[in-house]
């Protein structure tokens, strides 16, 4: 089976499919090494994995197969150290770059993010995003605005928040790289007043027990918060600000040793903590936290140095520092268990999917936009969704090819509803032909040449008989959907070409004629 980690290093450009019948050539053959699909291994192997490097935007639902009855404490959530410091050169900056507005948030959580650090200054009644005197150019309704859109399109996930309030109260305790509020008479029950007012304008994003100022929340289980911003602490609100707001315990088995002399130093504070999390050595019911974060500047080393590593000398392979981020992402590759919460300055996808990774023991194959039931009426029935796939409307009076889309299912189903696998006698390989009624197959477009990214609309086709045509080849995966009874046979199809599996595009899946696609198969 295929795995969900990204593949390849960059976010990468999705081609849009045109129409088919201007994609597809008559006459085209494909060569083996593009019929056959490239796997790799799961984990990420080098220091570019590690680092500064989110890869594709592919994780975006990584938690719609954790057991909703999964304490938030029970699981391994990556996140990310003063999640929007993208401004202030070297010595401020924590994350890869992917613009301001909160859009730098919106790519970190495509790409499987799911605990922020948020850090905000209090100016005229309003919170501002701030590392220390730099403003990130957000503000905290870009982060909420950005969290909403996210869960709204992803109600499986949630989003764990650290908010703190980062500007000293107190005149004398205001240093050069500290922000000051405004006006600086601002208070900590001013801050909280002010947090209070987003919550009540932004309604229903908050989880409310965490949120409500009425005392800090019993850990949740996962699908209590499921399309929920769930805030874990707010630090430097005062006294009241921790006992009131948050859930319990979230600070209490943290390691944040942000200014160790070294990375040796700080990698064992790391690996202590990330193993004390591990089941042999802790109770499920506690809320491990650890940063992997740490700087010493302006007059040592800066955070891209301790998680990236560094060279004592120059132009110098021999002296190279490996950086917390690779360290961690080997250690994680190698052992098993709940880690924690994870904080990480400039992570790699690589370590993103190792901490995930580590989820695997609470995985349930539940309903997924890309698994199918097949019932003997031939309809194939998507089993997040409950929807048909559907042969749309043909391109030209030529009849020979459209769209394949999704409406409601029907108790009478017309032949538009009904499909059906059948293996060609040219292919020896098992994989499968989906066909329509009308006898057209189930087809990926051939954009060129190019297999295209996840995403792409499918079409049906004219079967190939002359050749081996891999992108109307399909490999038929049972699977086992879960149920509230028990569970029911599914399957996925796995397109031979491209090696993604069939889907349902989430922007359309409410709508009938909405997008069947492919895209990047689940694990399980």
């Amino acid at each position: 089976m295929l795995s969900p980690t990204p593949r390849a290093l960059g976010a990468g450009s999705r081609r849009r499919s045109r129409p088919l019948a201007r994609l597809m050539t008559v006459c085209v053959v494909l060569g083996a090494a593009m019929l056959t699909p490239t796997t790799a291994g799961a984990a990420g192997a080098t220091n570019k994995d590690a680092y500064n490097n989110l890869g594709q935007a592919d994780r975006a639902e990584w938690m719609w197969g954790v057991a909703s009855d999964t304490p938030l404490s029970a699981m391994s959530i990556p996140g990310t150290h003063d999640t929007l410091s993208i401004h202030g050169g070297e010595n401020v900056q924590t994350q890869q770059d992917f613009g301001d507005s909160g859009q730098t948030l919106t790519a970190q959580l495509d790409r499987g993010i799911r605990a922020i650090d948020i850090r905000v200054r209090s100016i005229d009644g309003k919170f501002t995003v701030h590392h220390g005197s730099f403003y990130q150019k957000a503000n905290f309704d870009d982060v909420l605005e950005k969290s909403q859109a996210f869960l709204k399109a992803h109600p499986t996930e949630t989003i764990v928040m650290r908010l703190r309030a980062e500007c000293p109260y107190k005149k004398e305790d205001i240093g050069t790289f500290d922000c000051a509020n405004d006006p600086k008479s601002v208070t900590e029950e001013d801050v909280r007043a002010t947090f209070n007012t987003y919550v009540s304008a932004y309604r229903g994003l908050f989880y409310a027990p965490s949120a409500s100022g009425g005392g800090q929340a019993d850990i949740p289980k996962l699908g209590d918060v499921r399309g929920k911003l769930v805030l874990g602490s707010f630090d430097d609100a005062g006294k009241v600000g921790a006992e009131k707001y948050g859930i319990k315990g979230f600070n209490a088995h943290k390691e944040d040793t942000y200014q160790a002399p070294t990375i040796p130093a700080k990698w064992e504070h790391v690996r202590g903590n990330v193993d004390k999390a591990m089941p042999k050595d802790s109770s499920l019911d506690h809320l491990y936290l650890t940063y992997s974060s740490a700087s010493n500047a302006p007059w040592s080393l800066v955070p891209s140095a301790y998680a990236g590593g560094y060279r004592v000398v120059d132009n110098d392979p021999n002296t190279y520092v490996e950086g917390i981020n690779y360290r961690l992402m080997k250690h994680l590759n190698s052992t098993q268990g709940r880690v924690g919460i994870v904080m990480m300055d400039f992570p790699g996808w690589g370590l993103v999917n190792a901490i995930i990774d580590h989820n695997a023991d609470k995985f349930v194959s539940g309903g997924n936009r890309m698994f199918w039931v097949v019932n003997k009426d031939k309809t194939y029935v998507n089993s997040l969704y409950g929807r048909c796939m559907v042969r749309g409307p043909e391109f030209d009076d030529s009849k020979s090819g459209g769209l394949v889309t999704q409406r409601e299912c029907q108790s009478s189903p017309p032949s538009s509803h009904q499909w059906e696998a059948s293996q060609p006698k040219s292919d020896h390989r098992k994989h499968f032909w989906i066909k329509a009624s009308n006898g057209k197959c189930l087809t990926v477009p051939y954009n060129n040449g190019n297999p295209p990214g996840s995403g792409t609309q499918l079409f049906w086709w004219d079967c190939e008989t002359r050749w081996f045509s891999g992108s109307q080849m399909w490999n038929v995966v049972p699977t086992k959907i879960a149920t509230p009874t028990g569970s029911m046979d599914g399957y996925k199809f796995i397109n031979n070409w491209t090696g993604l599996c069939l889907s349902m595009d989430p922007a359309t899946a409410a709508k009938s004629g909405g997008k069947v696609t492919q895209e990047t198969c689940p694990s399980k």
